[in-house]
């Protein structure tokens, strides 16, 4: 096993910026069109179980860094033991009609879960100085083993996705919430749009009662997230779960009194208002696309973190 330090890998990404740098050979720096420029605005930690999908995984990255530039430290934990190791590249692009191209760095950490607590002393000096940090934790092995601790002090906002890890999710972000840091969840990103076209429909109404009807033998976050926020918005509002009975783990339909009902497919909502039926289109919810709406909040979302507190409790 090689030794894997920080002032290592940070000779290996500047010994990578000047091979980039030079021209192919045989030509010139003149003769080179366009260049490279560096682009960063960011840090972005992400923690993956070494099985995920590395193709996907670094096709959201790649996606992502169009829109947020950044230093991408990808920490892969394998299962084993006596694993550490790790490697940089580039991201690269050429915007349409520009001959210049940007390029982001990326640095991979392939480690076993014995060497996490080596991690943060590693990662920890790879942070762009005076840019954010964002931490995407999606290793379940991280937080089954309740080792995030060390993971606190290396970003200013950390992203999970309760839907993928459920319960594990819930209890990181509090303890992340609880220790002063900034936190985002996809599973309430996931109902921006839903939320939007509930508040619009509503406008000023005061309804009695709302109903969130969702599949699955038990509500998963999105459903839970939902009836949280309606709670705080409209205290004086009966707000209920009921169960579809069909299989999935899905928000299935929004009842408002008995005047506006919203039902949810794949890609957007049916809704009837009276004798008004339309049809709202939602964006997508791949990671690529709750990510870029999430790396784009910086500061606290006091609404989310009342309803990610009432989740949790």
């Amino acid at each position: 096993m090689s030794t894997v330090t920080p002032d290592r890998i940070l000779k290996e990404l500047a010994d990578l910026w000047v091979t980039t740098a030079k021209p192919p050979e045989g030509e010139s720096h003149e003769a080179q069109a366009g260049g490279v420029l560096r682009a960063c605005s960011m840090t972005l930690i992400a923690f993956v179980d070494d099985e995920e999908n590395s193709m996907d995984l670094g096709e959201t990255i790649a996606m992502l860094m169009r829109g947020h530039p950044s230093r991408a430290i990808v920490v892969r934990i394998r299962e084993g033991e006596d694993v550490l190791e790790s490697r940089v590249f580039q991201q690269c692009w050429m915007p349409f009609g520009q001959r210049r191209q940007i390029c982001c760095e990326q640095v991979e950490i392939t480690t076993s879960a014995d060497h996490l607590c080596d991690i943060p002393s590693i990662v920890t000096p790879l942070a762009v100085p005076d840019l954010p940090v964002m931490v995407w934790l999606r290793s379940k092995r991280v937080c089954e083993r309740g080792e995030y601790g060390g993971i606190l002090p290396l970003g200013g906002k950390l992203i999970a996705d309760s839907s993928h890890m459920v319960e594990m999710a819930i209890s990181t972000l509090m303890a992340f919430l609880n220790a002063g840091h900034t936190v985002g969840d996809l599973a309430w990103t996931r109902l921006t749009d839903l939320r939007q076209l509930i508040a619009q429909l509503m406008d000023t109404k005061k309804p009695a009662s709302v109903l969130i009807r969702y599949s699955g033998e038990q509500p998963r976050p999105e459903p839970r997230y939902l009836e949280a926020w309606l709670t705080q918005a409209l205290p004086e509002t009966r707000v209920s779960l009921e169960r579809d009975g069909n299989s999935g783990n899905a928000i299935v339909m929004v009842r408002v009194d008995e005047d506006l009902e919203i039902d949810l497919h794949h890609g957007g909502a049916d809704y009837r208002s009276g004798s008004m039926k339309q049809t709202a289109k939602f964006k997508a919810d791949t990671d690529f696309d709750l990510l870029d709406e999430e790396l784009g909040i910086t500061v606290h979302d006091r609404i989310f973190e009342k309803a990610l507190r009432a989740v949790a409790e």
